[in-house]
C-alpha cells in the first residue's frame, strides 16, 4: 500500500479544495477575508518565497495555501464552514479529526516504523474519503449531478500545471517544435473507486495516468490546444462526447528553425 503517497495525495486535495472554495467565495484577494491575520498569511509568502529562492518555481504548482502550517488550515475550516465545507463534508469536527491524522502521519518520525494494518487503513480511509467527497461535490457544481470522476491536477513536464478552481484552459506561454514530446502526469479520483481511462490529443483511451505527446508538423498552430480528457467506465458519462472531464494545454507550435 503507497501510504505515503495516500497521506500527500489527502493533503494536496485537502489544500486545493479550501483554496478552490476561497476563491469561488472571495475572489483573487480571498486571503484577505479568510479569517486570518495579515501577519499570518506574510508568513505564508516568505516560505513561498524562501522555497522560491532553494528551487526553481514549478509553474502553477507553487500555490500559496501549500505553505500555510495546519493550525492555519484549521481556523481556515472553522472560520469558512458555512458553505461549500458543510455541503461537501457534512460534520465539521470529523473533518478536523481527519486533518489531525493526515498531519501527525505525514511528519517524518511517524513514518520511520513499519505502520500497523489497521493504520494503514486508516490512512487509506481517510484519503478516500476526502478525495470522494471533494470531486462528488465539485462534479454537481460543474455538472450539476454528484458521481462523476473529476481531474484532481495534472502538470506537464515543462513545468506547468493545473488544479480545481484554476481557468480549464493552461495558457502555458510556451513555443513547441515538431519533434518535441510532452509528458503530462494526470491524477483523477472516482467517487466510486472505479476504475479511470485517460486520453490525450489523437491518442486512444488507456488506463495509466501518465501520457505522452508527440509534436508533429501537423501540429504548427498559433494557439495549439492539447485536449486531456478523463472517463470513468460507466455506459453514461458527463459529456455527450464521451468523457467525464477534460482539461486543455495551450501552446504555440512552430515551424524547426
Amino acid at each position: 500500500m503507497e501510504i505515503s503517497r495516500s497521506i500527500k495525495d489527502a493533503e494536496n486535495v485537502l489544500r486545493d479544495f479550501l483554496e478552490y472554495s476561497l476563491e469561488r467565495n472571495h475572489g483573487e484577494n480571498w486571503t484577505d477575508k479568510c479569517g486570518l491575520s495579515s501577519v499570518r498569511i506574510d508568513l505564508w509568502r516568505e516560505r513561498k518565497s524562501q522555497a522560491e529562492l532553494d528551487s526553481a518555481p514549478n509553474g502553477g504548482e507553487e500555490r500559496l495555501l501549500f505553505y500555510a502550517p495546519f493550525e492555519d488550515l484549521y481556523d481556515i475550516v472553522t472560520s469558512n464552514w458555512v458553505g461549500d465545507l458543510q455541503s461537501t463534508f457534512t460534520d465539521r469536527e470529523r473533518l478536523l479529526t481527519y486533518m489531525r491524522i493526515i498531519e501527525h502521519y505525514r511528519h517524518p518520525d511517524a513514518m520511520r516504523r513499519e505502520l500497523f494494518v489497521h493504520q494503514k487503513h486508516l490512512i487509506l480511509g481517510i484519503s478516500g474519503e476526502i478525495r470522494a467527497k471533494t470531486v462528488a461535490y465539485r462534479s454537481l457544481m460543474e455538472v450539476g449531478k454528484e458521481g462523476y470522476p473529476r481531474i484532481e491536477y495534472i502538470k506537464d513536464s515543462l513545468g506547468n500545471m493545473w488544479v480545481p478552481g484554476k481557468p480549464r484552459r493552461v495558457k502555458t506561454n510556451i513555443t513547441l517544435h515538431p519533434g518535441q514530446t510532452i509528458e503530462y502526469i494526470v491524477q483523477a479520483y472516482d467517487p466510486d473507486e472505479l476504475p479511470i481511462e485517460y486520453k490525450i490529443h489523437g491518442n486512444k483511451w488507456q488506463s495509466g495516468n501518465i501520457l505522452f505527446f508527440e509534436v508533429a508538423e501537423k501540429h504548427i498552430k498559433k494557439e495549439a490546444q492539447i485536449n486531456i480528457n478523463i472517463r470513468s467506465g460507466r455506459k453514461y458519462h458527463a459529456y455527450p462526447l464521451g468523457y467525464d472531464d477534460r482539461i486543455v494545454f495551450e501552446y504555440q507550435i512552430l515551424p524547426n528553425p
